[in-house]
């Protein structure tokens, strides 16, 4: 069977699993989102091929299979997550580890959990890691029984996410898969467009973030595009008896694979102004959306966090609502009066400049290996 990339999508712009990507090659190999789609084909790619390069994406997946055992495999690692379905994926060595969920808990050297809270973190007393992309406010953290008994009991080296206090153990939200390219059409429509798949929750209107970003992208100059099933269990407030999607909504998300890929950039480059605000402001919380935004070269509505502004966008440029007293209306007027030309001139040096290559995939998954590596390193020591 020649390889194919199947590719299922629940909507894109929003993360926490809410895209899937199945690699499928011939020996039914399923690698879940774009990020640890990329740890089975960067690493290979690495190690393998010297980083010849490949156009067809489809070319280096027919040649995993008979590459990607070939090293000599000193550790095995387990690694698990119901969000995105591990039990499907095929094993895959990097370095001289060999991941598998198919290595059993007792055998295993060490432990990967990816996203979702597991009993097998508390279970496994070697090496392990927990790899988060949620908020601090996500219910997983809070409300979730093993995710607060995880949060009690793992130590810093052994949860990797955004914001680690501890930058050895610190991984960024992946923002893009590289190259980094620039997607759009032609024709712009002096319009904004929002892409947002979940609407907050049922309280939605009591995390100030989310109420801003809501208020935002329901603004009537606003062409809003994202999950129907959710959008539809949405309660507008004050008028908590309104149920259902809101006027802008366009009944439908927005086309592509996944946040990251050329089809929904495109779609995005077709408006002129992208209203992108994060689903959260915390400190080093920086995702997709204002990436996305600037690839397609709209104009990002954007409100950053003090530590995301120092940190990632230094160079970059964007309408802030708090210059405009977080007035919906007067900010994506304002948005849509600008010159976009500018805009995009502006931004694209940015994204050129390296100032997010610390957000690509690829190197998000070289540095959790290299967080567990170093951690079977210094058990070998002992």
């Amino acid at each position: 069977m020649s390889a194919q990339l199947l590719f299922r999508n629940s909507g894109c712009s929003d993360h926490g699993g809410n895209t899937l990507i199945q690699a499928l090659v011939p020996s039914q190999c399923h690698v879940a989102t774009p990020l640890w789609n990329s740890l089975t084909c960067a690493f290979i790619y690495d190690a393998v091929f010297s980083r010849k390069k490949y156009q067809d994406r489809t070319k280096l997946l027919q040649n995993i299979k008979s590459s990607h055992h070939g090293g000599v495999v000193t550790f095995k690692c387990r690694i698990v997550s119901q969000q995105y379905r591990t039990s499907e994926w095929n094993d895959f060595q990097i370095d001289d580890v060999l991941y598998s969920p198919r290595v059993n808990l007792k055998e295993a050297d060490c432990l990967v959990a990816l996203y979702d809270p597991t009993e097998e973190l508390l279970e496994f007393s070697g090496p392990k890691v927990w790899f988060t992309i949620e908020p601090k406010w996500h219910h997983h953290f809070h409300s979730h029984p093993i995710g607060k008994k995880l949060m009690r009991k793992l130590d810093e080296s052994e949860h990797a996410f955004y914001g680690n206090p501890n930058p050895a153990y610190r991984v960024s939200h992946p923002t893009y898969r590289g190259p980094m390219t620039f997607p759009r059409q032609q024709e712009v429509k002096e319009k904004a467009i929002a892409c947002v798949n979940n609407y907050g929750g049922r309280f939605w209107f009591l995390r100030w973030h989310i109420w801003l970003r809501n208020r935002m992208i329901l603004n009537p100059m606003v062409e809003l595009y994202g999950n129907l099933g959710s959008w539809e269990r949405f309660r507008d407030f004050p008028r908590f008896w309104m149920k259902g999607p809101p006027l802008n909504h366009q009944r439908t998300s927005s086309p592509g694979s996944s946040c990251m890929c050329d089809e929904h950039l495109l779609f995005l480059s077709k408006f002129k102004v992208a209203v992108c605000l994060e689903n959260c402001l915390e400190e080093r919380y920086f995702t997709e959306k204002f990436v996305n935004a600037a690839r397609a070269g709209c104009i990002p509505v954007y409100h950053a966090h003090p530590s995301v502004r120092e940190i990632f966008l230094k160079g970059a440029k964007w309408v802030d609502p708090a210059d405009f007293d977080f007035s919906p209306s007067k900010t994506i007027r304002h948005a849509l009066e600008q010159d976009q030309a500018e805009f995009r001139r502006i931004n694209d040096a940015w994204l050129l400049s390296g100032a997010v290559s610390d957000t690509d995939d690829q190197d998000c998954v070289k540095k959790i290996h290299q967080i567990l590596r170093r951690k079977l390193m210094e058990q070998a020591r002992k």
